[in-house]
């Protein structure tokens, strides 16, 4: 359990893992820095997987980032993977590399031995990127609609959505001032219908078992990693395919635990927003939210990198934000429609309103496995209080549950030094046996 450890531990980190809801202060941190608890012991191979499929009637493509160590690091003779969901506006070539242009949290591991998976949310890879690694740069960030499948040919047009602008005073990470809506009766409608909830974790499903074939499985120790609304993906996939443990870093939690913990605070806005069908623009505002304390020049300067991330989010608030209005709208609108296959519609109006609703409430499957949840003290996103709202649904799930609070780091892991912050404590975590 975090925070039993022997002397011989201590003696060679000289830093101690926090016990439960504890904190590693800033000296603790400084050490970390000053020392190479885990040097680099490894190349790695990079590879790119499409796998598609279908759902509700509609095509779509998953694409999974594969970063394969040529020595891996073995926990109790196991390979130890890392399959991280991406963040809120983001890809999964994002882990490669931070818009500072530094090392990213993928090849910091993998140089480490650790295979790392990274995972696209259907939508958001660029299947017309010329350069095949799903990049958006090029594309106007207005014009930019999601892309589920590589059979697609083209962008979408302004002729296949409409434009809304809402005049926000301010901006949080769940508001937008401009969105963009499909024209009812088109492609686009329909693909975006279709990309409800469970097609998201049907594809991240795909996409592990992609890089994890079932006859590997017992060779892997593998952990889920959801950065910030990764995690509202990772968290339902248990029920379909079960990690060895979750690690975490500002990582939101289901949709359910989201919305409970809102109301804690007196928050019950969300549950009524109109989220349906909707694929919210995330521009410059939004990443200064992310970015407060950078200069005007390096904010530039890193949002002008950024641009080769979508941008936008698409199906997913409904879902991640526990939005029971607008889950129930998808599922009506999806059985009003011409193109749901008969084997959907044989189950009945109810079984696909349940299926809407099941990705955002915690998987019965979580009490076979550990939780550990980390962040900064200074994330503005995800603070402290929020996890302790989301550790009071989620901990009942669970086999284990800790908390550990790094201080003075923020959200994302945009500075190099925080990635190894970060990487030296989970690795630290996984050889103590937190995880098994």
């Amino acid at each position: 359990m975090i925070g039993d450890e022997d002397a011989a531990a201590q003696d060679r980190f000289g830093w101690v893992l926090p016990p439960d809801e504890g904190m590693l202060d800033a000296a603790a941190v400084r050490r970390i820095l000053a020392a190479d608890d885990y040097p680099v012991c490894t190349s790695y191979r990079t590879r790119v997987i499409y796998t598609d499929f279908r759902k509700y009637g509609q095509s779509f493509t998953q694409a999974t980032l594969i970063l394969e160590p040529d020595r891996p690091r073995l926990h109790r003779g196991k390979k130890i993977v890392v399959v991280a969901g991406e963040p809120g506006s983001e890809y999964g070539p994002d882990f490669l590399q931070t818009p500072g242009g530094h090392e990213g949290p993928g090849p910091w591991l993998a140089r480490r031995g650790v295979t790392f998976v990274g995972l696209t949310r259907v939508g958001r890879w660029n299947f017309l990127d010329p350069q095949g690694m799903g990049s958006w740069a090029g594309v106007p960030l207005e014009q930019r609609m999601p892309i589920f499948n590589r059979q697609q040919r083209a962008h979408w047009t302004a002729a296949d959505y409409r434009v809304e602008h809402h005049p926000l005073r301010t901006l949080g990470p769940s508001d937008s001032r401009t969105c963009r809506v499909p024209v009812e009766g088109s492609p686009l409608h329909a693909q975006m219908l279709a990309a409800a909830p469970p097609t998201f974790v049907e594809g991240y499903r795909r996409g592990v078992e992609a890089a994890i074939p079932p006859s590997k499985r017992a060779q892997c120790h593998v952990l889920f990693w959801g950065l910030s609304t990764g995690g509202a993906f990772l968290y339902p996939l248990a029920r379909y395919w079960l990690p060895d443990g979750y690690l975490g870093w500002a990582t939101s939690s289901t949709g359910l635990a989201s919305a409970l913990g809102r109301a804690q605070a007196g928050d019950f806005s969300r549950l009524y927003t109109a989220s349906a069908l909707r694929v919210r623009e995330r521009g410059a505002d939004d990443f200064g939210f992310y970015t407060q304390g950078l200069s005007d020049a390096t904010r530039d300067a890193w949002w002008q990198a950024s641009l080769s991330s979508p941008r936008f989010k698409s199906g997913e608030d409904a879902a991640m934000l526990f939005n029971p209005g607008a889950l129930a709208e998808i599922a009506f609108r999806l059985w009003r429609a011409d193109f749901l296959p008969e084997e959907d519609r044989r189950a009945g109006p109810v079984r696909l309103l349940l299926d809407m609703l099941e990705p955002s409430l915690p998987a019965q499957e979580l009490a076979q496995v550990p939780i550990l949840d980390m962040n900064g003290t200074r994330d503005p996103t995800i603070p402290p209080a929020a996890v302790d709202r989301h550790r009071e649904i989620m901990a009942f799930y669970a086999r284990r549950y800790r908390v550990l609070r790094i201080q003075d780091l923020e959200h994302y892991l945009f500075d190099p030094a925080h990635i190894k912050v970060v990487g030296t404590v989970w690795l630290r975590v996984i050889e103590h046996g937190f995880f098994g």
